[in-house]
């Protein structure tokens, strides 16, 4: 027969009829078979070292065979301890201590028990761990072992201050349960979701790749986020919400960044010189808002004919004109008040200003208007505009 029940009453059921009967599934890897892994809880079969012996605490654990073979329960109620040998004279090695079935309907052990395996490595200038227990072939790996050359009971080494042990166990769960691994173990299936303690987030396997839980619900992800997982995702950045761009994270909703404009005129592009040229500007949404400053030195040349300034961000083409303030100052003797202007579409900013006390008396700032350009010249604005995207 090749369907079979677990608990049946049925005088041909085998220990592997039950092994392989879903009762109690463990996250799948197959159509038969389990992930392997330590049930989480505590500290389950942890490594504690004490000169040469090892000890591995209480714990759970699901060890998957063959295919055919099943997986099988484990579990150590009593801590466990295994005597390290002594290291190679000259060289280190690699030891590994393994949770094991040894089944001998399956395998060449000989025998029928469940253990802690304990398996030397080879001494090795650049050792190696053991792939697999001596024997069986139902095993999870618990911890590497590293083992100085000359370790002996008389002159153990510091193991967890020359962190010689390393741990390999991997964690599992039932069918539907959240993992607790930041292993490089692939899901299982489509939907099985993982918390992996290194990130801290929450993860969803999507059949290829394990995709962070904001990616799957495009909620804000932490900030502790490095990468985003798709073109328009938001994490909660250090000054405001940033969004990944595709290769990296924007600036914070809202957050100010520095733009260097491009000073030209209408006929001969002006000079900075010696002098100050500098501006500020920030976006929430397609909203820009934009602050500068010019400040002549006694080397700016102001060239010839209408100024502009570019954008920091182009305008949309909306149709309309905007309009913000902005301030010609001249050092020791007057300011002339006037708007910084901005076309649909434009990609630069002139500037107006009042050139006399007359209410009619304006024009575009250039080298010789609202007075002629010096050192003691300055021009400031802010305006709030629509940007293009």
């Amino acid at each position: 027969m090749t369907v079979r029940s677990g608990w049946l009453l049925n005088p041909g059921q085998s220990r592997a009829d039950t092994r392989l009967s879903p009762i109690g599934t463990m996250t799948p890897t197959g159509s038969t078979t389990t992930r392997a892994g330590v049930i989480p809880g505590g500290t389950p079969l942890n490594l504690s070292m004490s000169g040469m012996v090892a000890t591995i605490s209480t714990g759970r654990a699901v060890v998957q065979g063959t295919s055919t073979q099943g997986a099988y329960p484990e579990v150590v109620t009593v801590a466990e301890t295994v005597t390290i040998a002594n290291g190679h004279a000259s060289l280190p090695r690699i030891d590994s201590l393994f949770i094991a079935v040894y089944d001998q309907l399956f395998d060449a052990s000989g025998q029928t028990l469940a253990l802690i395996a304990y398996t030397q490595g080879t001494p090795n200038a650049s050792p190696t761990a053991p792939t697999a227990p001596a024997f069986g072939t139902s095993y999870l790996r618990l911890w590497d072992i590293q083992v100085p050359a000359g370790a002996s009971a008389g002159a153990p080494p510091n193991w967890t201050g020359l962190g010689l042990l390393t741990d390999r166990r991997v964690f599992t769960a039932s069918v539907g349960g959240i993992v607790p691994t930041a292993d490089s173990v692939a899901g299982a299936y489509a939907g099985q979701w993982r918390d992996n303690a290194t990130t801290g987030a929450l993860e969803r396997w999507d059949g290829s790749a394990w995709v962070p839980w904001s990616s799957a619900v495009r909620g804000i992800a932490p900030g502790s986020l490095s990468s985003g997982s798709y073109t328009g995702q938001w994490r909660d950045g250090s000054i405001g919400l940033q969004r990944w761009g595709g290769s990296s994270w924007g600036p914070g909703l809202g957050e100010f960044q520095t733009h260097t404009p491009s000073w030209t005129g209408s006929i001969v592009n002006p000079a900075i010189g010696n002098g100050t040229l500098t501006s500020r500007w920030c976006r929430v949404g397609r909203q820009i808002t934009w602050l500068g400053l010019m400040s002549a030195g006694s080397t700016t040349n102001g060239g010839d004919g209408i100024w502009r300034m570019s954008l920091p961000v182009q305008a949309a083409s909306n149709g309309i004109v905007t309009v913000g303030s902005c301030n010609y100052f001249d050092q020791g003797h007057q300011d002339y008040l006037g708007v910084c202007q901005i076309s649909s579409g434009a990609t630069t900013a002139t500037f107006t200003v009042k050139t006399s006390s007359s209410s009619g008396s304006f024009d575009g700032v250039s080298n010789t208007v609202p007075i002629a350009a010096g050192s003691t010249s300055n021009l400031r604005w802010s305006v709030t505009y629509e940007a293009a995207s």
